[in-house]
């Protein structure tokens, strides 16, 4: 992301020791401490969150897929099924009628 060398590091700590002298470094270099640590866990839970949400994303749409194929194999089968029962639920009811010797 940012590269920064070890000896602009030292550039600028000898520029903020001269600009804000012995006293007040130490405690804004505290303050400036706290703010990255602070910085990095909000953008680690930032991007862990992101995570889920893709995670999340993605189920959800392998569950539609799923229930799109389990659509199409029912509708299949329920046409299979209507197809073999015609010929038996449309067969004319005669009765029988008894052969005479």
């Amino acid at each position: 992301m940012f590269e920064i060398s070890f000896w602009e590091l030292v550039l600028c700590f000898i520029v903020a020791l001269v600009v804000l002298g012995p006293e007040r470094l130490p405690p804004i270099a505290k303050a400036l401490g706290r703010w990255t640590g602070q910085a990095r866990v909000y953008l680690r839970n930032l991007s862990s969150e992101l995570e889920r949400e893709t995670q999340a994303s993605e189920l959800k749409r392998q569950l539609e897929e799923a229930k799109r194929k389990y659509d199409e194999q029912a509708g299949a089968f329920k046409k299979e099924m209507q197809s073999l029962t015609a010929p038996v639920t449309e067969a004319p009811q005669q009765p029988e009628t008894p052969k005479t010797p």
